[in-house]
């Protein structure tokens, strides 16, 4: 019996202790087993392959700083992060930066650039105004108090503010519209200035996206063109595919406000077919046209201009001006080449060849430009011309114009 309950006690004993143990502060962990927090494992996971990026833009650097700042912060001190460019630089300097693979984070701002920065094989990363539509739209507007009220109301005399070649807003779908009209042009200005330049009557028309437009009571919009597609963000080609892995998740897992001061998120690459579709209709219309004599003609004359060069026979190095223009399909461009040494010659080059030639943003721009073909071998053609099939973007230099 006295056994029995000196057991029991003891088993009672046994329980209370458990309660105290269940009850009681829990020891601290061994540091081995404290978990490190996530952003430490990301950091560690966010080591790249190459040593430096360069961010490229063509708007306030105000707008990527914090961003720099974030990226520097996920990288740390073995990447140099470099910004370059800001409003100012010129859609065909960006151009040539991406065909150099000058820009390994593009913030190409027009769709044009983005169409450029594909054929220059960047990789797609993230849309750029990620709060607009999809689309938008550009317009052609005049000072409100002007008496030109429509696209009919345009004649030879007036003239009009347009942007670079490389602009869909300013000059690419504008320039569609403007099929058939006469006018004196005013060209390679940013959406400011256009706007500056028609309030200062230093020009009858412009021509921007609606939004720059719209809001403006100064300004009336005489004319909205058909849908443009947004712009992108792209990685440059000589990066792995790792590391463009890596700053693609870096950027889009970014806080809301620095995606929102850079003007980009997540979503799907646009679709550029119908753009692509409105640029070569354009340049079609426009492969005549000399820009650098007013005015203007949106259409084709019956006349193309003479041109008079010296004599050269180095048939590896072919100078001339370019003086005609054709598809030669869908994915080929055909020139037609005065040569200094007398001879015709017709060029036939791949757009994606083209688009990484520096100067050679688009047929437009080539006409009347003086160029010089490197190491191709002319070959025997029709009607007493003869063909330079070129296959390198080097083999084509546009060279500055003689006066």
């Amino acid at each position: 019996m006295s056994n029995s309950k000196t057991s029991h006690n003891f088993i009672k004993f046994l329980a209370f202790i458990g309660v105290l143990g269940l009850s009681g502060c829990p020891s601290n962990p061994p540091k081995s087993a404290i978990s490190l927090p996530s952003t430490t494992i990301e950091n560690q996971q966010q080591s790249l392959q190459t040593s430096s990026l360069t961010i490229g833009i063509l708007s306030k650097p105000s707008y990527y700083q914090e961003l720099t700042t974030y990226l520097r912060s996920q990288f740390g001190n073995k990447v140099q992060i470099v910004l370059d460019g800001d409003e100012s630089i010129s859609y065909e300097e960006a151009r040539k930066r991406m065909i150099n693979k000058e820009w390994d984070i593009a913030f190409t701002l027009s769709p044009i650039l983005s169409l450029a920065a594909k054929n220059n094989d960047y990789h797609f990363a993230a849309r750029m105004f990620p709060n607009n539509p999809p689309y938008y739209q550009a317009t052609l507007f005049t000072k409100s108090t002007s008496s030109i009220k429509s696209l009919n109301d345009l004649k030879s005399t007036n003239t009009i503010a347009l942007g670079d070649f490389n602009s869909a807003s300013s000059f690419y779908v504008p320039a569609y519209d403007l099929f058939g009209k006469s006018l004196r042009v005013d060209m390679g200005h940013r959406g400011k200035d256009i706007k500056d330049l028609v309030k200062t009557g230093k020009a009858d028309v412009g021509a921007a996206a609606y939004e720059a437009v719209a809001n403006d009571k100064d300004l009336r919009i005489i004319h909205l063109s058909k849908d443009i597609p947004g712009s992108n963000v792209y990685l440059s080609p000589k990066l792995s595919e790792s590391d463009r892995q890596i700053i693609t998740k870096i950027l889009l897992n970014a806080p809301e406000n620095i995606r929102k001061q850079a003007n980009y998120d997540s979503g799907e690459e646009h679709d550029y077919s119908q753009l692509i579709k409105i640029s070569q209709r354009t340049e079609e219309i426009l492969k005549c046209a000399n820009f650098q004599q007013n005015p203007v003609n949106f259409y084709c004359s019956d006349s193309p201009p003479n041109q008079q060069f010296n004599n050269s026979n180095n048939i590896s190095k072919i100078l001339g001006r370019i003086n005609g223009w054709s598809h030669q399909d869908s994915e080929t461009e055909t020139f037609k080449l005065s040569g200094k040494d007398n001879k015709v010659y017709q060029i036939v080059i791949p757009r994606k060849i083209l688009d990484q030639v520096p100067g050679a943003s688009n047929p437009i721009a080539l006409q009347g430009k003086e160029v010089k073909i490197i190491n191709v071998a002319p070959q025997k053609a029709q009607a007493g011309m003869f063909e330079l099939k070129l296959t390198q973007p080097n083999q084509l230099n546009v060279l500055t114009d003689i006066s």
